[in-house]
């Protein structure tokens, strides 16, 4: 087969077809000509946060995306190097066997500080080889350029509401509107092998990585892929007008869990409104209406990632950007491992290390609890939660233990600090979610199951590590007592 036009789709945080901006209209301008590549950046596998867990379920993914593709005619190079060192080898190979380069490289558009920085790099260095770049937006239904105050494009929202507000302005609008009619991916027209003509030799990487990676995890990968997306889609339409009321519930399956494949990108916030019918604000029910808010708690994490890179490291308030943490690492890893003695705690820990999960209620627990019972900087919880959560996503990650930790936008403030005795009676009430979790608590009477006394447990469930009373006047005042600069 002679190609002399064909473009590159680079995969990234998209791993799926249907519903692909970038992908499709790179397929449009080469009727069908269009080849899969992704590359495994070292600088992002060895990430302090990184996680052999998430790692996995991505690895997953890709691999019923390439069986996708392969269906459809196309195909996925998978290259164990940076995308510069990928494309360089690439092309220096195509030229040396008189293959043509491609006309086009596409790519859906990321929003975080790494990944900004690298595309920006990437696009003048494909440019200066004379190779048109196409770029779309993707994982968020409003980029953050879209939205700011009045007629200043440089002027942020920093508190949700008013930002809320102006996005579900932008939302009705018909260009938004328009992004959510996904355009089904046509048939592909090539695959590597008929653009190699076997002159050009590729050593693929993806099951290698995966047999690899398999052997380092630590819990049970759950299903994967688009389909299973679409079939998480599908159950969840049931349960959506009760979401208000069942949301905050960590026993029942009242959540969505679409987190684990917004991440990955098998599925967008776009797919889910379109599937679940909700591009009408007017006819949404309560319960619509409190999941769309919660996307839109998605879509400001990453508004405020984007236009203040530095929260990455440090606080959004400036004001608690030294506070004095205690930072006690006994504590740290009581915390971590689920022995603090304060059982809905205990639960959402042992959770999160069993399943690669945590229930978002109880994700604000742990992460205050941390905080303002044990001191300890958000910055260890944030690091630790991405290590371990399949759904790990740098901004809703960040925007969650910011918030919680008082140091954030539009925050929890500082001198509200949650009882987990009070959070766990009322979001656990019978205690079905801790039992699950603590079996050293599985015959503790109902009434007692949130406070345990310890002459009437199971010696193998520790004391309470601190007092709840004591450690909350001392966060208020921790934080009281900041320095000035």
């Amino acid at each position: 087969m002679k190609l002399d036009s064909y473009g590159i789709h680079w995969f990234r945080r998209d791993l799926r077809l249907d519903g692909n901006p970038a992908l499709a209209n790179n397929l449009k301008k080469h009727q069908g000509r269009v080849l899969g590549l992704f590359c495994f950046d070292h600088k992002f596998l060895s990430r302090p946060d990184f996680s052999t867990n998430r790692f996995q379920f991505f690895l997953e993914t890709m691999g019923h995306l390439r069986d996708e593709l392969n269906r459809r005619g196309g195909d996925l190079l998978v290259l164990d190097v940076g995308p510069k060192s990928a494309y360089e080898k690439l092309f220096e190979s195509l030229q040396s066997a008189r293959l043509p380069l491609p006309k086009t490289i596409s790519w859906n558009r990321d929003y975080e500080p790494f990944a900004t920085h690298r595309d920006k790099e990437m696009d003048v260095w494909f440019k200066s080889k004379g190779i048109e770049v196409l770029t779309e937006r993707d994982h968020l239904i409003i980029e953050p350029h879209e939205i700011f105050k009045g007629d200043d494009p440089s002027a942020t929202y920093q508190v949700f509401t008013p930002f809320k507000k102006r996005w579900l302005e932008k939302f009705v609008t018909g260009e938004v509107q328009a992004r959510l009619n996904l355009a089904e991916v046509t048939d592909f027209k090539c695959n590597w092998q008929q653009l190699f003509a076997g002159k050009i030799k590729f050593e693929d990487q993806l099951e290698s990585y995966c047999e690899k990676n398999r052997t380092k995890t630590t819990i049970k990968i759950p299903n994967s892929g688009t389909k299973e997306a679409l079939k998480a889609v599908e159950i969840f339409k049931a349960k959506i007008k009760d979401y208000g009321a069942k949301r905050d519930i960590p026993s029942v399956q009242g959540t969505s869990r679409f987190s684990l494949f917004f991440k990955n990108g098998s599925l967008t916030t776009s797919q889910v409104i379109r599937e679940m019918g909700l591009k009408n604000p007017s006819r949404w029910s309560d319960g619509e209406a409190k999941f769309v808010s919660e996307i839109i708690w998605r879509e400001f994490y990453y508004y405020i990632l984007s236009r203040n890179p530095r929260v990455e490291r440090e606080s959004f308030n400036p004001l608690y950007s030294k506070i004095a943490w205690k930072n006690n690492e006994e504590w740290f890893s009581a915390w971590k491992e689920g022995r603090t003695g304060f059982p809905i705690v205990d639960a959402g820990m042992r959770e999160l290390n069993e399943t690669g999960w945590m229930h978002n209620r109880v994700r604000m627990i742990v992460a205050s609890f941390l905080t303002k019972d044990l001191h300890i900087d958000w910055r260890w919880g944030e690091q630790y939660f991405m290590e371990k959560l399949l759904d790990g996503d740098l901004a809703p990650n960040n925007g969650g233990w910011q918030w919680a930790a008082s140091t954030g936008c539009d925050p929890q403030p500082y001198f509200r600090v949650f009882n987990p005795y009070l959070q766990s009676e009322k979001f656990d009430p019978t205690g079905v979610y801790i039992k699950r979790f603590i079996p050293e608590l599985k015959d503790c009477p109902v009434k007692l199951i949130h406070e345990p006394p310890q002459d009437l447990m199971n010696r193998n469930y520790p004391a309470p590590m601190v007092d709840h009373s004591v450690q909350r006047l001392e966060a208020i005042a921790l934080y009281k007592s900041r320095p000035s600069k």
